[in-house]
């Protein structure tokens, strides 16, 4: 398998064999007050262990500016 840390979760997972089983992935976020929506980003995988992946989303662009500011 080609090294997948961080690259995008889908482009990771279209690069594995036909034959390969699919691992699982677990989304993981820093606990932050007042965190940006954590839906934003880009999924990327951050580590793998024993047929799980561990992805965190990145910003791939500057942040949306807030309201009022």
């Amino acid at each position: 398998m080609r090294d997948i840390l961080g690259r995008p979760v889908r482009e990771a997972l279209s690069s594995l064999p036909a034959d390969a089983p699919r691992p699982r992935v677990v989304e993981t976020s820093a606990p932050v007050r007042h965190a940006p929506d954590k839906r934003e980003g880009t999924l990327r995988v951050v580590a793998c262990r024993d047929g799980v992946w561990i992805a965190a989303r990145f910003l791939d662009r500057p942040p949306r500016e807030k309201e009022g500011q």
